[in-house]
Order: structure tokens, then sequence, then C-alpha cells
């Protein structure tokens, strides 16, 4: 999920009482909303099921979940971590721990939720545990006019995965895109975010988020030839202050076909001290063979697509250009020759680069809790900041234990075929287990 800022913490085993008071704390300490929240993310239930989590609660307005996820297989690849495009990607041969999730939900009534969660793994460089609050936000919901206020630091809304979690993913490991265009761990803001559901006949949500990126360090997949490109690819990733914008559509063909559909933006300075943009637009189709009702078979095809534009600065360029200014500041008379030789020298440094990004998979599961997926992820390239070309085949088996998910076993192969390190394959298998009933989004 975001690329962490990675510290040296306690054993794991000697702060979990503290991680859930902090929690609490701090969800009580937010206000807020989601947009578009879950139909079931009302009132408690009066029964708990204890196996699965639902309906789990602390007097009645917190609500507890608790997500673990591991990752065991391997890769021809020489070289693990160049494969991956987020933070909690399988980052090597044999066992990769991708994180235990301990979040709360604040429900206080018809008017204010809240959420916290804290992501703690095992992190490879360090050979330690590590771990971070990923997000604490609070809003205000049914206000008048269809509103909704969240402020905090959150997952931004843009498109259909940078909001979901790992444990909600469909897949192993994060797209390509999401993670080259967005973040080792999707866009995350502190700051504020307004939602507004417009007066139409169906669903349909405009969200848009004022805030700053918080500081992280990056695990980015890697290339061989990266130390050769002209242009750090980091420094393309928001900074500082920037703005997101989402709309996402929701329609109900019949009880049996729905289709959600919408258009995101995020605009801000980069890394480079310039500015950065990305666009995007999302649709998904859903079928399900009960309709509205619970259970039987369903079929889901979701597509992102994604175009970003960057200014860049290459750092060793511009340290030479200062460099040669000092000495030549002497020089009163020559004006007219040094502006010439400056802006020689300075068309390498700045450059205004582009790329496309996209993905689409399939899912298609059975009332058993057996889900077949398939996703075909592709990325341009940008040879200037050492960014490959590359498109990624996955085929994946899930099974689902119960209806609540509570725990799955999932087996992914992913084909790879990139202009820098040509094919590679690799092949996953994952547990997952999720505890407790729908969180505050």
């Amino acid at each position: 999920m975001i690329a962490s800022t990675a510290t040296s913490r306690p054993a794991f085993a000697m702060r979990l009482p503290a991680l859930f008071s902090v929690l609490t704390l701090s969800t009580l300490a937010q206000a807020g909303t989601p947009v578009e929240a879950p139909a079931h993310s009302g009132p408690a239930k009066p029964e708990v099921n204890w196996l699965t989590g639902e309906g789990a609660n602390i007097g009645g307005f917190l609500f507890p979940h608790v997500h673990f996820q591991s990752v065991y297989g391997g890769t021809t690849a020489d070289e693990v971590e160049h494969l991956g495009a987020g933070h909690h990607d399988p980052q090597r041969d044999g066992w990769t721990i991708q994180g235990f999730e301990f979040g709360t939900s604040l429900r206080a009534g018809e008017y204010v939720e809240g959420f916290g969660t804290y992501h703690l793994y095992y992190d490879r460089a360090t050979d330690d545990w590590d771990g971070e609050f990923e997000e604490w936000f609070g809003k205000i919901k049914n206000l008048p006019g269809g509103l909704e206020l969240r402020g905090g630091r959150y997952l931004s809304r843009f498109g259909l995965q940078n909001p979901i979690h790992m444990h909600g993913w469909d897949f192993v490991d994060s797209s390509l895109v999401n993670g080259r265009f967005l973040g080792d761990d999707g866009l995350y803001t502190i700051g504020g975010e307004v939602s507004w559901t417009l007066p139409v006949s169906w669903t349909s949500v405009l969200s848009v988020s004022v805030g700053v990126a918080p500081e992280h360090e990056h695990e980015h997949e890697g290339h061989e030839h990266a130390e050769e490109a002209l242009f750090e690819a980091e420094g393309s990733l928001f900074s500082d202050t920037f703005v997101t914008a989402n709309w996402t559509n929701q329609w109900n063909y019949n009880d049996f076909h729905q289709f959600r559909y919408g258009a995101s933006g995020a605009w801000g300075d980069n890394e480079f001290g310039r500015t950065s943009q990305v666009y995007g637009i999302h649709l998904e189709y859903l079928w399900r063979q009960n309709g509205l009702e619970a259970g039987g078979s369903y079929f889901r095809w979701r597509t992102e697509a994604m175009y970003r534009r960057f200014g860049a600065v290459a750092e060793a360029h511009a340290h030479e250009h200062e460099h040669e200014h000092e000495e030549e500041a002497g020089h009163q008379g020559e004006e007219d020759h040094d502006h010439d030789h400056d802006h020689d020298h300075e068309a390498p440094a700045r450059r205004t680069l582009d790329e496309f990004g996209m993905y689409t998979a399939l899912a298609y599961g059975f009332d058993s809790g057996l889900e077949f997926g398939l996703r075909g992820d592709y990325v341009q390239g940008i040879a200037a900041a050492g960014l490959d070309e590359r498109f990624r085949l996955s085929p994946s088996v899930t099974w689902y234990l119960n209806k609540n998910r509570t725990l799955y076993f999932r087996t992914q192969y992913n084909y790879d075929h990139s202009n820098d390190f040509g094919d590679e394959h690799s092949l996953w298998g994952q547990v997952g287990f999720n505890w407790g009933g729908p969180e505050v989004r």
C-alpha cells in the first residue's frame, strides 16, 4: 500500500497491546464518513460471529479488524525485487510476510465514522519487523445536499484498486500501472476530502481531495540499467501538496448486471521540484447468478487505464550547471555567450516525460468459494528514466473457505516480459486471514 518509512521498531509481540490502544485513540480523535459506504456498514448486528469477527464490537461503536497475508514461491529472476511493482509484492524466493493489519472502525451514530489501521510487516532489507499507521481518518456523512467530509491520512479515491487495502486484492501482487504511477503502496493523502452524491437516478459520486503526500522511502521496481538513466524514476511521485479528483458511477442494468465506470485525476508537486499529472479511466462489469440475492456464481471484468506526465530534472546535470555558472559569474562582458552556453547545458537537465499503462482483470467465482482469475498488465516505459516497457500475464486460482472469506488460499503464476530483463516466470502461493466485519471506507 504506500511506500513506507522504514524505521527500526521493537519486536512484534512486545507491542501488540500498545497498538490496539493507539488505534482506538486515533479513531476516536478523528471524525468522518466514506463515499459509497458498504450497504452493510450500518449499526452492528446483535449477534456476534466470533469465528469470522462479523458483529464483534467494543461498546457498540468500535469494530476491530485483523488481517494477515503471506506468500511462498519462487521465480526464475536473479533479483526477485526487480519484478515487484508494490512494496507488499513478493520480494524473495521462499516466504514473504506481506503483513499483519490491526484496525478499528468507529461508527458513532448516523453522522460520524472513523477508521485507523496499523500495518506490521517483515522488512527484507533490515531483516527485522517494521510497520506504520497506514490510515487514520474520520468522516462526517449524511450531510445536506448529499455531501460527505473526510479528513486525516487515507488512501486517495483514484480509480478502482487504489482505495483497496492489500487484504482486499484479487491477486497476490499489485498491478504494474498502480505501483509505477501511484507509488509502491498506492496513493495516500494527509489532508481533507469532500464527496458529493449527485442528484441523478443512478449512483454517481464526485470526490475532491487536497493534501500532502506522506514522506516515504522507495522500494520501487529496480532495473539492471537504471544507473545509466538520465532521470531518477522515483522523482515523478508526489512529494508535497497535490489534488485528486475521482468520479465514479454505478448503474444497474437490472438485478443481475451492474456497471461501475468513471475517471480520476491527480495534480501536484513531485520530488524533482516540478509537477506531475496522472489521469485515469476505470470500468467494471459485474454479473451475479442470483442478482441482488446472496450466493450463486459471479463474473467480474475490471479495467483501468492511466496516463501520466511529469517534469523531470537530471540532478547531476543541474549541479554541473550551477558549478559552471559560478565560474563564469565574473565575466560580465560575455552575457550573450553565457546565455547561449547555459541554454545548451540546461537542455538535457530538464525534460517533460510521459507514459501510458493499464491492466484488465477477469474473475469467475462459484458458490463453493472457488474463484478463477486472469490479469493482464502493461506499462509503456520511459528509457530516459530507467523504466522498461513491460507486459505481465497472471492467471490465478483462489479458494475461500467461507462466505465471509475469513481464510483463503491463492495460487498465482506470473509471466513477465520486459525489454530490459527479457522473460521471467514466477509461481506464488498465498495464504490470507481476514477477521472482522466491513471496514469504514
